[in-house]
């Protein structure tokens, strides 16, 4: 991924009249391109052209790069200055700021951002300082400093750049980790000491979309208690950064470019890899010579997609350790468009590692999907994918089995099937609102022995404080050497011990922020133990209700439902589970459906 190149000197005019041109000769519909350019929504003809790519016609090249173009300058300009509408606030939802792209993040996003930041540590008495960025004296921090990475979307260099040069500015040491995964941060700035970091990532959003993750000294997600008053000082400053000072883009263009020339550059790929090795449970170097003296009954094939992300460069070195012969990675092209896929790992997603795994002779497989950031990680082998619903208990139980002990963490979104089997083990459970922010407190203190969402994040003791997509796939060799059994045998020994939940969850947009969203879904709350809820053909007599992350309705025959706002997309969420079949499951999350609708003010 090139670290920066020059603007263009052609003016929007003719770029648009490009664009047109471009697409009148690629055949796109007329009236479709020109509401998409009237609009500056560039992403929708983008979008059009990947589904064509997908379909087997290749992306015109200069109306892709003309598009990106008129993008690039939407992300470095005022956004005041590109359309009709105000200015989008800063939001730290689960997982940092997120935004589409030259809408909700640009280079005044990451300017309010990050002076906000040097703000609020300016402004931290000494003890908060030390606890949250390593160091009690400011000049300690600054000294200590911040690593910068991203995935591989469109622009990141160009905001890390600038990001940089204003922690530079202020007096703070960075350094430029390039195309990264979040967990390498996470690892390796508590390892060396760094103050935190920042990550240009919304994670699994869709390639339209650009974040901004924030990680304290512990490398953990910053929660709350930093980034609520971060997001209240960075809104003040976005409300005064008037268009009319904003610095030209030939200004911002020399920022950038300078702070590309002279950045220190770090590697974290060796120092997250050493980590591994030392690990207790996944001893990376010496899983490596277990593979290659393993006899071929017991030979093993990782296949890992990181979904083109920021993961490829860690994965080609882990191939490095592990050797070829055990690792093939795919995907690894610099493609910002994520080849036209859904960058959430499903299912579907996993089936082209799956696919690579049909055709490899060996003893085991394993195959692994990971999204754009690599904090999640979905699990399967030939058997089919394994949910992190299922596969934490996986986990669970092979640590138990290693003699750890610990507490179950997860959150009241995710099936009971882990909660119930540890409590059959005897380990302590705890259950969270959903985002691992959430975790942290446990993870620190050392009770948690496993953590995980049931969006394919985790981790385990002693590793990191965030979700980890690498240790997901390197977990589930370790099961297989461990058990010499597959991974979907092992699932079925899980669930003979507490029988079978099936879970599943349904998502719908809506067209309202996030804030109002909530406003609306209030009504849930009055819903009272005893009530009887209906709604798309169902009935069900409530139980207990958890209001703590949404809501939650656990039912008089034991099956339950949830309903709860995206905190990162504008979305409802909705999970339901029983312990009949997917088909009952499934109704729960009509339901569930239904009664958001009318909280939300939409007929059934």
């Amino acid at each position: 991924m090139t670290m920066f190149t020059p603007f263009s000197d052609v003016n929007d005019e003719t770029l648009v009249q490009g664009v047109r041109s471009a697409a009148a000769a690629a055949g796109l519909d007329a009236q479709e391109t020109a509401t998409a350019l009237a609009r500056r929504d560039y992403f929708a003809l983008l979008e059009r052209l990947v589904q064509r790519r997908s379909a087997g016609t290749p992306m015109p090249a200069e109306m892709q790069r003309h598009l990106e173009t008129l993008l690039r300058r939407k992300a470095f300009a005022h956004p005041a200055t590109t359309g009709e509408r105000p200015v989008e606030p800063v939001v730290f939802g689960t997982g940092g700021h997120r935004g589409v792209i030259g809408e909700g993040l640009t280079l005044v996003h990451v300017r309010a951002i990050v002076e906000s930041l040097l703000q609020r540590i300016a402004g931290m008495a000494p003890d908060e300082r030390a606890r949250h960025f390593g160091h009690a004296k400011l000049e300690a921090v600054k000294a200590a400093g911040f690593i910068v990475g991203h995935d591989n979307r469109l622009f990141n260099p160009d905001f890390a750049c600038y990001a940089m040069h204003l922690l530079t500015a202020a007096g703070y040491r960075v350094a430029y980790a390039g195309r990264v995964a979040t967990p390498e941060l996470s690892l390796v700035v508590p390892r060396q000491g760094w103050a935190g970091s920042l990550n240009f990532t919304p994670s699994h959003n869709p390639f339209r979309y650009g974040g901004i993750k924030l990680s304290p000294a512990d490398g953990g997600l910053a929660g709350g208690d930093i980034t609520d008053a971060l997001a209240a000082e960075a809104n003040t400053r976005l409300r005064g950064i008037r268009p009319a000072d904003w610095p030209a883009r030939g200004e911002l263009e020399r920022q950038v470019s300078g702070m590309a020339a002279r950045v220190q550059h770090i590697d974290v790929h060796r120092p997250y890899l050493d980590a591994l090795a030392e690990n207790p449970v996944i001893r990376l170097d010496e899983l490596a010579a277990e593979l290659c003296d393993a006899p071929p009954a017991e030979s093993l094939h990782l296949v890992a997609d990181p979904t083109w992300g920021g993961a490829v460069p860690v994965y080609l070195a882990l191939r490095d350790r592990l050797g070829p012969a055990h690792l093939t990675v795919l995907h690894t092209e610099d493609d910002a468009y994520f080849g036209g896929q859904t960058t959430e790992p499903n299912a579907q997603t996993l089936s082209d590692a799956l696919h690579v795994l049909e055709g490899i002779r060996s003893g085991f497989g394993v195959a692994i999907r990971n999204d754009p950031d690599c904090d999640r990680g979905l699990v399967g082998d030939l058997g089919g994918a394994i949910k992190m619903n299922r596969f934490a208990v996986l986990v669970a139980r092979y640590l138990l089995d290693l003699g750890q002990h610990g507490a179950l963490v997860t959150t009241h979104a995710t099936s009971h099937f882990g909660p119930d089997f540890a409590r059959t083990r005897g380990m302590p459970v705890h259950i969270t609102a959903v985002g691992f922010k959430n975790f942290r407190p446990l993870l620190q203190s050392g009770e948690a022995l496993v953590a995980y969402e049931e969006s394919d994040g985790l981790t385990i003791a002693g590793h990191t404080l965030d979700k980890d997509g690498v240790l997901d796939g390197l977990l589930a060799c370790r099961m297989v050497r461990h058990y010499r059994r597959p991974l979907h045998e092992l699932l079925a020994q899980a669930e003979a011990e507490t029988g079978h939940y099936h879970w599943t969850s349904v998502n719908f947009p809506i067209d309202m922020p996030a804030a109002e969203a909530h406003l609306r879904l209030r009504p849930l709350a009055n819903v009272r133990p005893g009530q009887a809820v209906h709604g798309a053909g169902l009935r069900r007599t409530v139980a207990q209700v958890n209001a703590e992350d949404g809501y939650k309705f656990v039912f008089d025959d034991d099956t339950w439902l949830m309903i709860r706002p995206s905190g990162t997309e504008p979305k409802i969420r909705v999970y339901g589970e029983t312990k009949l079949d997917a088909a009952a499951s499934e109704a729960l999350c009509k339901l569930g459906q239904a009664m958001a609708l009318e909280a939300l003010g939409h007929k059934r």
